[in-house]
């Protein structure tokens, strides 16, 4: 969507620049790249029928 952007439309992009810069997730999020995930899992998820399936890349991510 925005990805990187200071000028996003959510509270929530306003309380993320409040968190530290050397919080572990943070430095986490810097340090793996958790792009393979999708390419990964793409088999599982169906691309032409039903509701378009949350990203598996912010699934893992969540967790």
């Amino acid at each position: 969507m925005l990805n990187n952007d200071d000028a996003q439309l959510s509270i929530y992009s306003v309380l993320y620049n409040k968190i530290p810069e050397n919080h572990m997730l943070k430095l986490i999020r810097d340090e793996v790249d958790f792009s393979f995930i999708n390419e990964l899992l793409e088999d599982f998820y169906c691309k032409y029928y039903g509701r378009p399936a949350k990203e598996p890349e912010l699934m893992i991510k969540l967790l």
